[in-house]
């Protein structure tokens, strides 16, 4: 996926699954920001599409609140993310064949909680982040049943500086296992 640009469409090159969009809530929406912690219990004020978070952004070393709200209708899928100006559109194109995802900021009136160029930022991380997510319900196979397992009760359920914690982890685990097999190869062959 290249550079997100505002206003400009950007193909993701997967097919249109509307059940997908109709339950993609603000909260799963928002967990999908690799740079935003959000803890649903204590701070959701408000109930549903418009319910305020308090989030705590890891990239600006911010603290805010915004009020949230996704529509989803056939064919399309909008989030408007208030106090920031931030609003991420998803639309089917070529009847169903493709997906695209869209941004704008645009605060109106308000002094937005966020600088433009922040806002800028963070979308450069969100919609891939969006887009890989999406990945996984585009196919039914069995290592997408497993991923999407993975990612809705384990990985969307961290923070970002634990899920960060959790990937060098993995990756620490896969290098121990790697030495391992090497020293046991080793052994077997140099030691005889």
């Amino acid at each position: 996926m290249d550079t997100p640009t505002e206003n400009i469409w950007m193909p993701l090159n997967l097919p249109w699954k509307q059940d997908f969009w109709d339950e993609l809530n603000p909260i799963k929406t928002m967990r999908l920001n690799p740079h935003w912690h959000i803890t649903e219990s204590e701070t959701v004020r408000g109930t549903g599409d418009g319910a305020a978070y308090d989030i705590d952004d890891i990239l600006s070393d911010r603290q805010y609140t915004i009020h949230v709200m996704t529509e989803s209708g056939p064919d399309h899928w909008v989030a408007r993310f208030g106090e920031t100006g931030l609003v991420i559109r998803a639309r089917s194109e070529e009847s169903g064949g493709n997906t695209a995802l869209s941004f704008e900021i645009d605060p109106g009136d308000e002094e937005p909680v966020i600088s433009r160029e922040q806002v800028a930022n963070l979308i450069e991380h969100w919609l891939p982040s969006i887009r890989e997510y999406y990945r996984l319900f585009t196919a039914d196979t069995w290592r997408n049943r497993f991923f999407r397992f993975l990612m809705n009760k384990v990985m969307l359920s961290m923070n970002p500086t634990q899920r960060r914690i959790c990937a060098f982890m993995f990756k620490l685990t896969i290098l121990e296992a790697l030495l391992i097999i090497v020293l046991g190869v080793g052994f077997y062959f140099y030691a005889n």
